[in-house]
C-alpha cells in the first residue's frame, strides 16, 4: 500500500475497527465498502490471514469510492473471497463482512497502527473464524494436499484415540518404518510438491501465529480453489515431528512452524510474551522488525492479566527497533529475574549469529536480545541453551533453563538502575579464563553439512581435549566430553544419562577407530583405552549421540579454560575471555573486558561449573561478587 492510499481513510474512534462489507456482484470489481464499528458491537465477520509478500502493491482494487493498490497475491485472494461470499454453501455463515489487516488499518498512520495492534486479540477472537489465504494454486499443489491427507489418515489409523500429539511416542526417523506405513519413497514427486507448499511465505510470517491461535473455530486454509481444515494439517505436522521426520533436511521447516502454532493453539492458559518470542523468533519473520514483539502481543499473558499493558510493551512504531527491543528486554529481566532471554544476545561482531542476521544494527549493545530476522532457515541457527518448558497445556510456558543447569544456584538476578539504558549493569562473578578455543563451524557451514562431517569435527576436538585426560582418568574424561558436546541435553532423546553415555562412547569408539593419530594419542596415555571403549559402548547407538552433538556443537566453539574445564561457547569466544557466573543465569557466560566495561559474548556450557560450584566459592569468600557493566 503506498502513500496515496492514506486518503482513503478517516480517523478511527477509540476501540473502533473498520470492516469490509463484501460486494457479492462478481461482475463488479469493487471488493466492498468500509464500515466502522465499535469492536464490541460488530456484525459477524471473518478475519483474513495472508502473506503480505515482498513485492510492491501495484494492483488497483476498489473499496467504495476509493481505489487502493494491493499486492497481486492479495488481489487474487480478494476475488476468491468474493466467490465464497456468493457461494453460501461453502462457509457458514456466508462471508458478508471481512477484516483484513492490510486494508482495514491505515498502514501509513503510525499512531493508528500502534493502537490497532493492541486490539488484535479481540479482533481475531471475535471473528467467526480465521480464513487463511495461501495464494493461487500451483501445478502440483493437489498432490501436496493429498499427501498431507494421507499422513493425517496414517496418524489416525495408528493413534485413533489420541487427543494430543504428546500421546504419540517419540522416535528417531526409521527408513523401514517409513516404507512399511505406505508413504511414498523419497524420490516421489509428491514430496517436492509438499516442500513447495510449505515454502510459501505465509508459513514463516510472524503475524500468522496469533491469527491462527486466536481463531475460535478451526481455521480454514484456502489455496486457489483447494480448501482444508487447519486441524488436519496440524495433526499431520505433529505426527511427522514425533516420528522424527522433521529432523530430515528433505522436509520443509514450515511443517515444524505449523506444529509450534499447534502447541499455542492447544494451550489452556496464556503464555508470557518472553515464552512466545522464544518459540517463534527464529522461525517466523516480519516485514517490520518491531513486529517480532508486537505481532505476538495479542496472545501474551501481559495483555490479559492486568488492566493496562506494561508501558515497556506498548506498541510504538515511532521508536527505532533498538529502543523497542531494549524496553522489552529490560522488562523481561526485571520482572522475570532470569537471564534466559539473553540466549539470543547480539554479541560481538565476530558472532556467526550476528553475521547471519538480515538486518545489521550497528548500535545494538552486545547484551541486548536481538530478535530480528535471520537470512537462513531456523535449522541453520545454533540451538539455544535456555529451555522453554511447555510440557503442560494447563500451565503457562516458562522460558528458563533445564533444571540441572544451576550455575548461579538460587542467587537472584540484580539489575542496577543506570542512566544510560543501553548499558546493562548486573552483579556477577568472574571465575575462569578461556585458555584454548576452536570454532567447530564457520560462517558458510550449513547444519546439514556440519552433521555430515561431524566425525571429523569431533576427532579434531578430541585431540585438544585429550590434554585433560591426566586430570581425571579415561572414564571421567569421556563422561565430561560427552556431556559438553551434547550440552547434557539427553532428555531431548527421551533417554537417561546412562544410555546417553553409552551412545557417546559408541560414537567415540567409531571416531577413534577411524583416526590413526587419535589412536596413537590414546595409546600413549592408556593402552587399555581401546578395549575399554569397545566394551563400555556395547548397546550404545552412535546415531543418537550424533543427533545431540550436531544440535549443540553447530555454530559454537569448543573451549578449554585455565582451570582445566572443557566446554562449548559462543562462536565469537576468544582466548583471554572470562567465564562468568551471573545470578539469574542457569549457565555460565563468556564475557570480554574492554577498557572500563564488558562485552557480553554469550552463553556457554562449561563442565565443572554447571551445578553452583562457583557460588559455593563465593559464599565462603574465595571469589568476589562485582558489578559488571555491559555495553
Amino acid at each position: 500500500m503506498n502513500a496515496e492510499n492514506a486518503t482513503s481513510y478517516r480517523s478511527l474512534s477509540s476501540h473502533h475497527i473498520r470492516l469490509i462489507d463484501v460486494n457479492t456482484d462478481l461482475l463488479n470489481d469493487e471488493i466492498g465498502t468500509f464500515e466502522e464499528f465499535e469492536l464490541r458491537a460488530t456484525p459477524p465477520f471473518y478475519a483474513l490471514s495472508h502473506s503480505w509478500g515482498t513485492r510492491e502493491a501495484q494492483t488497483p482494487f476498489r473499496i467504495g469510492k476509493h481505489t487502493i493498490l494491493v499486492s497481486q497475491h492479495l488481489a487474487t485472494g480478494l476475488r476468491r473471497l468474493k466467490e465464497l461470499a456468493v457461494n453460501t454453501s461453502v462457509l457458514s455463515p456466508p462471508v458478508n463482512y471481512l477484516w483484513i489487516d492490510t486494508l482495514c488499518i491505515n498502514q501509513n498512520d503510525l499512531a493508528e497502527r500502534s493502537s490497532q495492534v493492541q486490539l488484535m486479540s479481540n479482533i481475531y477472537s471475535r471473528a467467526i473464524r480465521t480464513l487463511v489465504w495461501l495464494g493461487p494454486s500451483f501445478d502440483t499443489s493437489s498432490q501436496a494436499w493429498q499427501l498431507l491427507d494421507t499422513i493425517y489418515e496414517i496418524f489416525r489409523s495408528q493413534h485413533p484415540m489420541s487427543t494430543s500429539p504428546e500421546d504419540i511416542p517419540l522416535q528417531i526417523y526409521n527408513e523401514s518404518f517409513h516404507l512399511q506405513i505406505g508413504l511414498p519413497e523419497w524420490s516421489h514427486i509428491d514430496w517436492n510438491s509438499l516442500r513447495r507448499l510449505f515454502e510459501l511465505q505465509w508459513f514463516s510470517r510472524i503475524w500468522v501465529v496469533q491469527e491462527v491461535v486466536l481463531s475460535t473455530q478451526d481455521p480454514i486454509l484456502l489455496h486457489g480453489t483447494h480448501i482444508m481444515q487447519w486441524h488436519r494439517m496440524e495433526w499431520a505436522a505433529s505426527w511427522l515431528r514425533r516420528k522424527g521426520y522433521l529432523r530430515l533436511a528433505s522436509l520443509p521447516k514450515g511443517l515444524l512452524h505449523v506444529d509450534n502454532i499447534g502447541y499455542l493453539r492447544r494451550a489452556k492458559v496464556r503464555w508470557p510474551l518472553s515464552a512466545l518470542m522464544s518459540i517463534t523468533q527464529n522461525k517466523f519473520r516480519a516485514s517490520d522488525q518491531h513486529d517480532k514483539i508486537y505481532g505476538l502481543l495479542g496472545l501474551a499473558a501481559e495483555m490479559h492479566q492486568a488492566s493496562k499493558l506494561p508501558e515497556a510493551l506498548v506498541p510504538d512504531y515511532s521508536i527505532d527497533v533498538r529502543e523497542a527491543y531494549q524496553r522489552a528486554a529490560r522488562y523481561f529481566l526485571e520482572t522475570e529475574g532470569s537471564l534466559a532471554i539473553l540466549t539470543r544476545c547480539n554479541s560481538t561482531s565476530q558472532s556467526l549469529s550476528q553475521k547471519r542476521r538480515r538486518y545489521h544494527y550497528e548500535d545494538f549493545p552486545t547484551w541486548l536480545s536481538n530478535w530480528s530476522d535471520f537470512t537462513v532457515n531456523d535449522g541453520d541457527i545454533r540451538k539455544s541453551l535456555s529451555w522453554l518448558d511447555h510440557t503442560s497445556a494447563t500451565q503457562p510456558a516458562r522460558l528458563g533453563f533445564p533444571k540441572h543447569y544451576s550455575a548461579a544456584g538460587s542467587l537472584a538476578l540484580r539489575v542496577h538502575d543506570v542512566e544510560d539504558k543501553s548499558t546493562l549493569c548486573v552483579d556477577g562473578i568472574c571465575i575462569d579464563t578461556v585458555n584454548y578455543v576452536t570454532r567447530m563451524s564457520d560462517e558458510d557451514t550449513r547444519s546439514s553439512d556440519f552433521n555430515a562431517s561431524l566425525a571429523t569435527t569431533i576427532a579434531d576436538v578430541c585431540k585438544a581435549a585429550l590434554s585433560l585426560i591426566g586430570r581425571t582418568g579415561l572414564e571421567s574424561w569421556a563422561s565430561h566430553f560427552i556431556k559438553v558436546t551434547t550440552a547434557e541435553q539427553q532428555q531431548l532423546t527421551g533417554r537417561k544419562w546412562e544410555q546417553c553415555f553409552k551412545d557417546g562412547l559408541a560414537y567415540l569408539h567409531q571416531v577413534f577407530s577411524n583416526d590413526q593419530h587419535l589412536q596413537s594419542l590414546m595409546s600413549a596415555i592408556d593402552r587399555a583405552s581401546e578395549p575399554w571403549l569397545r566394551d563400555m559402548s556395547q548397546g550404545g547407538e552412535p546415531a543418537v549421540y550424533a543427533a545431540l552433538a550436531g544440535n549443540f556443537c553447530y555454530s559454537r566453539c569448543f573451549l578449554i579454560t585455565e582451570n582445566g574445564h572443557m566446554g562449548i561457547g559462543p562462536s565469537a569466544s576468544e582466548i583471554g575471555d572470562n567465564v562468568a557466573v551471573i545470578p539469574g543465569g542457569g549457565v555460565p557466560y563468556i564475557i570480554r573486558r574492554e577498557r572500563d566495561y564488558w562485552l557480553f559474548v554469550g552463553e556457554s556450557y562449561v563442565h565443572g561449573v554447571m551445578s553452583g560450584e562457583a557460588i559455593e566459592d563465593y559464599l565462603v569468600g574465595r571469589i568476589p561478587m562485582e558489578e559488571l557493566s555491559f555495553h
